[in-house]
């Protein structure tokens, strides 16, 4: 008996690792980045600018992808398709990169960053449909101290292809061009 109760304990043990029958395959779970901008740009110029944590919808606040559906109303959450980095941070990594790239000192806001100017993204909408287009609308604002300095609202979208990749490829370029955006505003 006790040798039956040890094989069992040890069976429990082990994850209880058995195929089933009746269980499918387990589907693995694909990680997605935004990605900055090829080249390494101009000369970073001062003065540097912060960019404050993006603020952005819940249903986007999640490590999931999320896609709109094609009706425009209706969005899908892809529980095995995530975000490899937070997708706030991953707007700001790129957002700062493209900055760089535009010759503008930018980056991520952290405690004790000396900056000249903040930076603050109202991220509305950012997602798309698979073989639609991608989305991007955010409301910005460079403040230096209490006076905002500059301001604007960007939307744009592109198209997007039937895959999960290419609806990446496409928001990061939106980021990238709503980094554009805020660099004319800033000469």
């Amino acid at each position: 008996m006790k040798r039956l109760s040890a094989l069992a304990l040890a069976f429990l043990l082990s994850g209880c690792s058995l195929s089933l029958p009746f269980a499918g395959p387990v589907q693995a779970v694909k990680y997605y980045v935004l990605t900055s901008p090829v080249s390494a740009g101009k000369e970073a110029s001062a003065p540097r600018i912060g960019v404050m944590p993006l603020s952005m919808p819940g249903y986007l606040a999640r490590p999931q992808l999320v896609v709109r559906e094609s009706d425009g109303v209706n969005i899908r959450v892809l529980d095995f398709d995530r975000w490899g980095e937070e997708i706030g941070q991953g707007m700001s990594r790129v957002l700062c990169d493209a900055l760089a790239a535009e010759g503008i000192s930018a980056v991520p806001l952290r405690t004790g960053s000396q900056v000249d100017a903040k930076l603050m993204l109202d991220v509305r909408r950012f997602d798309g449909s698979l073989d639609g287009v991608v989305m991007l609308d955010a409301a910005w604002t460079v403040q230096k101290g209490k006076t905002v300095f500059r301001a604007g609202h960007t939307v744009k979208e592109l198209p997007c292809g039937e895959s999960l990749e290419s609806m990446v490829e496409a928001q990061s370029k939106l980021v990238q061009e709503l980094a554009r955006d805020i660099a004319r505003a800033l000469r």
